[in-house]
């Protein structure tokens, strides 16, 4: 049976209606995610090897299954991804609307997200170890991140483009980031990537 997710309305409350992923991601059905930027001791942002796409990608990032909250959701999919158990996750932003349907000439579906952000920083014991779900993770300083982000915006997802926006923002970050010039250029600069 394939997993179920809440549909949402606008106002990130559940409508009482059910829907797959792949249901959700043909028409852009607004559902839930989770995204947490996990952090080395140095401070260096761990990016996620997109298995299936190769892009880069959040730390930990998935679906909030239906009747589940995003912090469960998080600590779920920490525990999956990188092993993370018995970590604590730090609530940066909730009920985040996520447009990720940046050049239709290059994407296959329509993705339209909520999302909730956390951030983690594991303890020294703690050692990822790749598996079914995530096979890569390095550790890049954010500013490295940010800037790549600009110049080269089709080599991460479109979910971490939009997070990372809201990351900064609420944490206050320096960094220069113009959301709507980075999602205009995704396309582009997707194309151009090698194959």
């Amino acid at each position: 049976m394939p997993e179920l997710f809440d549909v949402v309305d606008e106002d990130d409350k559940p409508t009482g209606k059910l829907v797959t992923k792949q249901q959700a991601h043909a028409d852009g059905t607004l559902h839930r995610l989770v995204a947490v930027y996990v952090f080395d001791s140095d401070g260096k942002l761990f990016v996620q090897d997109h298995k299936a796409s190769g892009l880069w990608d959040h730390s930990v990032g998935g679906h909030v299954s239906a009747d589940e909250d995003y912090q469960t959701a998080a600590l779920r999919e920490a525990r999956e991804e990188l092993g993370l158990f018995d970590q604590v996750l730090v609530e940066v932003f909730s009920g985040l609307h996520s447009d990720e349907l940046f050049d239709p000439d290059v994407q296959n579906d329509f993705q339209m997200h909520y999302f909730s952000i956390y951030e983690c920083r594991p303890d020294a014991n703690w050692k990822f170890t790749p598996n079914d779900e995530v096979g890569r993770i390095f550790p890049v300083e954010l500013e490295i991140v940010v800037k790549q982000m600009r110049e080269t915006p089709g080599k991460f997802t479109p979910g971490l483009i939009n997070t990372m926006a809201k990351y900064l923002e609420v944490r206050g970050l320096p960094y220069p980031y113009d959301l709507a010039q980075v999602q205009a250029a995704w396309g582009s600069s997707y194309k151009s990537l090698p194959k």
